[in-house]
């Protein structure tokens, strides 16, 4: 279990200047993008679900990434309708919130029996991202992903106000979830603000 993280998170923040992927903006710091790219390499998951988008830009560049692999496909929900969603033949977006029970049906629905890298790409609180991970980590395989954006909010090192949050949610999903475990060999990317890692068990 790890995290990945996009810190778009105001003047306090490490996010790049203006980065775009194949012509639109993408948010997500050129790093992480470079961590997923290896992760949905090796894993070859048949589904990324990325949870409470926050960066339209980043679904497509993983739509790209399954389209380079000619495999999985990219299953995006954003928390509200506004602005236009991106567009690809591997991706499919829709709009809900991702606690709500209806969308976690809709959403397991979907991805069936696949196996998923699972992206909780909000800058939530704690408990909320704690509260999506249980939602959505039964999708999780062995030896697959789930990645937490924006750990470095609440002064690690950025935004030292915002109260605990994704950070403190990783170690928490850690503490109660033994079957996950960090992946310290994504610390290779040092410039980027993820810690990422595995289920290591079923």
């Amino acid at each position: 279990m790890g995290g990945g993280v996009d810190g778009t998170n105001g003047a306090e923040s490490l996010a790049p200047g203006r980065t775009t992927w194949l012509g639109a903006p993408i948010r997500t710091a050129p790093t992480d993008l470079l961590a997923y790219r290896e992760i949905l390499s090796r894993v070859r998951p048949d589904w990324v679900v990325e949870i409470s988008s926050n960066d339209e830009g980043r679904a497509a560049f993983l739509a790209s990434i399954c389209e380079l692999v000619a495999h999985g496909r990219v299953l995006s929900i954003h928390s509200s309708d506004d602005g236009a969603l991106p567009q690809h033949a591997r991706l499919q977006c829709f709009s809900g919130a991702p606690l709500d029970p209806a969308v976690r049906d809709r959403v397991h629905a979907i991805v069936g029996g696949g196996n998923a890298v699972v992206l909780l790409g909000a800058c939530a609180a704690r408990a909320t991202t704690a509260a999506q991970f249980e939602a959505y980590f039964d999708l999780i395989g062995v030896g697959s992903y789930a990645i937490v954006t924006d750990t470095i909010v609440n002064g690690r090192p950025v935004w030292t106000l915002f109260g605990p949050g994704p950070g403190e949610a990783v170690k928490q999903i850690l503490t109660r979830h033994g079957e996950f475990v960090a992946d310290p060999e994504m610390g290779k990317y040092a410039l980027s603000r993820s810690t990422l890692g595995d289920s290591s068990a079923g």
